[in-house]
C-alpha cells in the first residue's frame, strides 16, 4: 500500500497543479522609421479605462521610457494597446467563407490538465498622428491555466516591445521565449 501511495504522488500533482515553462509567443513588426522626437500620447478610447489598460498604460509608459521615448499632448506618435482574455478552445479567424486567415488556432486541454486554458493577449500599434501610417506593432501572447491576465501583462509587454527600433526593411519577427511560472 506504501509503494502504491509512493507512486500515484507524483501523478496527483501533476493533476492538482498546471505549473510548467510558459511560452510567450511574439510577432513584431517595424514598418517604418521612427520619428527623430520620439514623443508619444496614447489613444483615447472610453473603453480603455478601465483598471487593467490602467495598468497595461503604466507598464507600457515605463517600457517606451527605457527606451528613451517621452509621453506627451500633442504627439507624433500615437500608441494603441489591445487586451485580450479568451477562452483557449476559441479559434481566432479574419474574413469570410472561402477565404479565412487563422490568426491563432484553438489551443487542446493537455493531458491530465485540471483547469481550462484561456489566452492572454496584448497587441502595441504606434502609429504616426501626421498621416495615419502604422510605424510599429508588437503582439505578445501566453495560455495560461491559472496565471491571472494582470500577471501576464508585463512579460506580454516585454515581448511587444521587443522588436522597437528595429530595421523597417526587415520582414515580422516571430519568435517565443520560454518561462518557468503557473500556466
Amino acid at each position: 500500500m506504501r509503494r502504491l501511495t509512493i507512486l500515484m504522488m507524483p501523478i496527483m500533482a501533476m493533476t492538482a497543479s498546471c505549473s510548467g515553462p510558459i511560452e510567450t509567443r511574439i510577432q513584431t513588426q517595424t514598418a517604418a522609421s521612427m520619428p527623430a522626437q520620439k514623443q508619444y500620447s496614447f489613444t483615447a478610447k472610453p473603453e480603455q479605462n478601465s483598471e487593467i489598460y490602467k495598468t497595461a498604460r503604466n507598464l507600457v509608459t515605463e517600457a517606451l521610457s527605457a527606451k528613451n521615448f517621452s509621453a506627451t499632448e500633442q504627439a507624433s506618435i500615437m500608441v494603441h494597446i489591445a487586451l485580450a482574455n479568451r477562452p483557449a478552445l476559441i479559434a481566432m479567424t479574419t474574413g469570410e467563407e472561402n477565404d479565412i486567415d487563422i490568426i491563432v488556432s484553438q489551443k487542446e486541454r493537455k493531458p491530465l490538465q485540471s483547469c481550462e486554458d484561456v489566452e492572454h493577449r496584448l497587441t502595441v500599434t504606434m502609429v504616426d498622428s501626421a498621416n495615419g501610417s502604422t510605424v510599429y506593432s508588437g503582439t505578445a501572447a501566453e495560455y495560461h491555466c491559472k496565471g491571472s491576465l494582470e500577471q501576464s501583462l508585463p512579460h506580454l509587454i516585454d515581448g511587444a516591445l521587443s522588436g522597437l527600433g528595429g530595421d523597417p526593411n526587415q520582414p515580422a519577427n516571430e519568435k517565443i521565449r520560454t518561462r518557468a511560472g503557473i500556466e
